[in-house]
């Protein structure tokens, strides 16, 4: 097994963070099944750390990378990849990153980027990919072209060029209780989360089903970053939401198009609001405990319902969205802090068995169709009936 005596010396993150005993303890410490993932965010971190240097002020750290060091310490996951934003052109690019292997060329096989070309490419203009092997100090095994094995483990670099970029916030790194020494310049935390929650729109500009296994890791990354003063991130989500539906495709900017999305979020996050109840049930389960294997933290592992739940209340929060993302209306933080304290009432009313028959006739004649939501915890239902429109009628059933 390779140990840190593999890590090359001109890295960022201090050197001992990359052995196998510190990874193993901490990851032991802080309820990751696998220390391997957890070594791979490091890498994550380390890389855009070396191409923030040559890059300076035109790069910003985004994705799963960005999200750990907004969330709380207990709900940090380990990440296998890297999403950029950058400024430069895809020239520039290239050049930043023969330059990182020019500097760490002593290590090859390792810090060598290869441009990556999927069976599937994503139709994003100025999203470029390469492909980079990193030393490994937990055995992982890769095997070269020329058949021979090494210890590596492969690390995929997504870079998104776009022509002006979210302003940049310097975060402190602390994963898994250790102080990286490093400050990535991430987007904000309400850019994240509009990234985030158009992952969920599946059948138009999200993740598609061919990739469903990543769905159930960005609904963990959305409830992770609207926590905490979820008013003033989402407040900044609206505003960004548009510019970051427009880089999909400057046709989806148009009202229609921007209704076409919200549709589709809610169309999506209804159907994971009772995904256990669901034909997608089994396909869904698969992808949360491959998630909870590689990924999660031990306290972090939630049942299906809790999954139904957690994209019930997004549902709400896009339904909540809506009005400011097709008319520019205000975001009303005083409506989700009602929406909040609704949901505490219903999550611990004295009679859970009567409040849910009420919360269930009330339910769309669609959702009733699916008998087996009698028996649902009355949190879940309140939130799929959570909206503007609708909060007077819940205050007065919940009280």
């Amino acid at each position: 097994m390779s140990t840190e005596q593999n890590v090359p010396p001109p890295l960022f993150l201090p050197k001992e963070c990359f052995s196998a005993d510190v990874l193993t303890r901490q990851a032991k410490a802080h309820g990751f099944s696998q220390a391997n993932t957890l070594e791979a965010l490091l890498w994550a971190y380390e890389i855009f750390c070396q191409m923030q240097q040559r890059a300076g002020d035109m790069i910003r750290l985004t994705g799963g990378g960005a999200t750990q060091l907004f969330v709380q310490p207990e709900r940090q996951r380990a990440s296998v990849d890297i999403d950029i934003l950058t400024s430069l052109d895809q020239t520039a690019i290239e050049s930043l990153l023969t330059d990182i292997t020019r500097i760490l060329g002593d290590s090859r096989p390792y810090f060598v980027f290869q441009p990556y070309d999927p069976a599937a490419p994503a139709t994003v203009e100025g999203l470029h990919s390469h492909t980079v092997l990193v030393p490994t100090a937990m055995g992982q095994k890769w095997r070269m072209q020329d058949g021979a094995m090494i210890e590596a483990r492969m690390i995929k670099v997504d870079v998104h060029q776009l022509h002006a970029l979210p302003p940049g916030h310097a975060r402190e790194a602390r994963i898994a209780g250790m102080d990286l020494g490093v400050a990535p310049l991430t987007v904000g935390i309400g850019y994240l989360i509009a990234e985030k929650l158009l992952t969920q729109a599946r059948g138009t500009v999200g993740v598609p089903n061919t990739r469903y296994q990543d769905l159930p890791k960005h609904l963990y990354d959305l409830d992770s970053l609207t926590m905490q003063d979820a008013a003033g991130a989402l407040a900044e989500t609206a505003q960004w939401l548009p510019d970051v539906i427009a880089q999909q495709g400057t046709h989806w900017r148009k009202r229609e198009g921007l209704a076409s999305i919200c549709d589709d979020l809610e169309a999506s996050l209804s159907r994971f609001a009772v995904v256990d109840y669901a034909e997608e049930r089994e396909v869904f389960q698969r992808a949360v405990s491959q998630l909870e294997t590689l990924y999660l933290p031990r306290g972090s592992r939630w049942r299906l319902h809790q999954w139904a739940t957690k994209a019930a209340r997004m549902l709400a929060i896009v339904r909540l969205l809506r009005p400011a993302i097709l008319d520019g209306e205000r975001f009303r933080p005083e409506v989700l802090g009602a929406f909040e304290r609704l949901a505490v009432m219903a999550r611990t009313h004295g009679e859970p068995a009567a409040i849910t028959r009420t919360l269930y006739s009330q339910l769309p004649s669609q959702m009733r169709t699916v008998r087996a939501l009698k028996g649902s915890p009355p949190e879940r239902l309140y939130w799929m009936l959570a909206t503007q429109e609708t909060l007077g009628g819940l205050e007065r059933t919940l009280s």
